[in-house]
């Protein structure tokens, strides 16, 4: 796969100007087809650095890290709900959908850091009857309790385990991941099979089960 891609050809949410540098480092697979490469977040979007030569020797000196995770490569793929640490600069942020469709990047303290919620999209049963449930940004994690596609899990980072189920009922709090109330944040009314009702700050909204990420 190559490299870099046209900036005309980023997706449209990416909170980055079409003008400016002709192409753009391309982010590795595996986070999504909204997923920006780390360094786009870290020079162009957040400022640490000014050019690419800086960014990567911020990265070589260890300082970022992403879902607790140290990550030294500049494409690395950041998206939906993705924690970005850099504990040196006090930094923490999280990435989530403005109201315009775009990633943004929320600034968080460093407790709100600690855990992610992460919506489940599928579940594996494995050799000795042991549950794989497949997490939103390709985490696999081992839970006995009963879970369901489309609810979320609260994810302890620094041990990789589940703390709770965030189940898709009434009253769980939920941002809208798709569709065109995508970067909408609201509670769940009603849940009548795959059609939920969401009351945000404006109005009630019906939304399909999949394009809703539990996050409380």
């Amino acid at each position: 796969m190559k490299k870099h891609m046209k900036r005309i050809s980023m997706p449209r949410e990416w909170p980055l100007p079409k003008k400016g540098t002709k192409y753009l480092i391309r982010p590795l697979t595996g986070k999504g087809k909204y997923a920006m490469p780390l360094l786009a977040i870290l020079r162009d979007v957040l400022k640490i650095g000014k050019t690419k030569k800086e960014i990567r020797e911020i990265l070589k000196d260890k300082s970022v890290f992403v879902d607790n995770k140290i990550i030294q490569d500049l494409s690395y793929p950041i998206g939906f709900f993705d924690i970005i640490t850099m504990p040196k600069a006090n930094l923490y942020y999280r990435i989530e959908f403005a109201p315009n469709g775009k990633l943004t990047f929320v600034k968080i303290n460093k407790n709100e850091s600690e855990n992610k919620p992460c919506k489940i999209v599928n579940k594996t049963l494995l050799k000795g009857n042991k549950m794989q449930v497949n997490l939103y940004d390709g985490k696999n994690v081992l839970y006995k309790e009963k879970t369901a596609i489309n609810d979320s899990v609260l994810i302890d980072l620094k041990n990789n385990k589940v703390i709770k189920i965030l189940p898709l009922k009434e009253n769980a709090k939920v941002h809208v991941i798709k569709g065109k109330h995508k970067g909408e944040k609201g509670e769940i009314k009603n849940v009548e099979g795959n059609l939920v009702t969401v009351k945000t700050d404006k109005e009630e909204i019906k939304i399909a089960r999949e394009n809703l990420f539990i996050v409380g």
